[in-house]
């Protein structure tokens, strides 16, 4: 219905556009993250999402962040990175998001031996793509793939607005709002829910006894 088909139309805008990242606010079941899928899906992303276990901490999250980085700044490839509120098992988390949103790098994220590995996969675009007499330093190839992350890597955050805690994390890691396109999903219009039902329920033959 229109109204689905005005958030994928948002959210697929986002994903196309490079160093481009979503806040979707709305109550669980509204349909943030099928519409993400279906509009990653469009676009040619890949996605992903964490697995939250007992001990998953802020070294699982950025071990799971290294994939991403990998598929975004030496594959050349988009990848939407979906999260939501429920997958904040420590207010860190929010933290190193934040410094995502700020300024695409995470701090010590990879290993010195990871970073040279980088380095030497990305040299061969590097001189494809930069102007002649550039030089592949280590520091201008790593600019260059974290040039590429930001590109390519999408956080698409799904937040609710129910209590607190929405308008806390707002204030404390301001690059939620400002690093981010906003796009609240309100309650459903009831030409929607008219559409959902009928497709639904719309030719379901309901049988009708005599009234007593």
């Amino acid at each position: 219905f229109d109204d689905a088909l005005a958030h994928f139309v948002r959210i697929a805008r986002i994903l196309r556009t490079p160093r481009c990242s979503a806040l979707l606010v709305g109550v669980g079941g509204s349909g943030r993250q099928s519409l993400t899928r279906l509009a990653a899906y469009v676009n040619g992303c890949t996605t992903a999402q964490v697995t939250i276990t007992k001990s998953y901490n802020v070294t699982n999250l950025l071990e799971d962040f290294k994939p991403l980085y990998l598929q975004a700044g030496v594959k050349n490839k988009g990848v939407a990175f979906i999260f939501t509120d429920k997958e904040i098992k420590d207010e860190g988390f929010l933290e190193y998001i934040n410094i995502f949103l700020n300024t695409g790098e995470l701090p010590n994220l990879f290993a010195r031996d990871e970073v040279d590995a980088i380095l030497g996969e990305v040299g061969l675009a590097f001189e494809q793509q930069m102007p002649k007499g550039t030089e592949p330093t280590a520091a201008n190839l790593w600019a260059f793939f974290l040039n590429r992350v930001r590109s390519h890597l999408h956080l698409v955050l799904c937040f609710s607005p129910v209590g607190d805690k929405f308008r806390n994390r707002a204030r404390m890691f301001p690059g939620l709002i400002n690093g981010c396109t906003v796009d609240w999903y309100l309650p459903w219009p009831q030409v929607a829910l008219e559409e959902v039902a009928q497709s639904m329920i719309g030719r379901f033959e309901i049988d009708v006894g005599p009234e007593v």
